[in-house]
């Protein structure tokens, strides 16, 4: 305990580095809070390695708390938004690509399947298709594939 109380300043910013180290590569940031706690630590460290702030426990753990609140009042609503931040970008699929031959013909608006792996697909077609033509799927949606004519 005399080593800790000694090197304290030290030791928090290890704690603290831990602490954001395990917010951004395992959690992800996920839990807002331990990266804030991990921030608050580092900074109390911080000032009292330089003496802003004199090097006893007690007055550690309360300046943490305090500087967490505040980074917490701060930063709350600008990391909400970070995780709340969604790429779309179309579904890929392995079956894009894939080309075979239409049994029948196909209209945009038709009901055509066609059996492909042990599933019924619904085919899709912007413009009508004639039987025995070549085609090829340019997406993959749920249950449907939309193909077009390979010339």
């Amino acid at each position: 305990m005399n080593w800790f109380e000694q090197n304290l300043a030290e030791t928090l910013f290890i704690i603290g580095l831990i602490i954001l180290i395990v917010e951004v590569t395992v959690l992800s940031f996920s839990t807002i809070i331990l990266f804030m706690i991990g921030a608050a630590t580092i900074i109390t460290s911080v000032t009292m390695y330089i003496g802003v702030i004199s090097d006893d426990l007690l007055n550690a753990v309360l300046i943490i708390a305090v500087l967490t609140a505040v980074l917490a009042l701060v930063l709350w609503k600008p990391f909400k938004g970070l995780q709340n931040i969604q790429e779309d970008k179309p579904v890929t699929s392995d079956l894009v690509g894939f080309t075979f031959v239409l049994a029948q013909d196909i209209e945009p608006n038709s009901e055509v399947k066609y059996k492909y792996s042990g599933v019924e697909w619904k085919l899709v077609s912007a413009s009508a298709i004639k039987a025995q033509t070549k085609v090829k799927v340019v997406a993959v949606n749920v249950g449907e594939w939309e193909i077009i004519a390979l010339n």
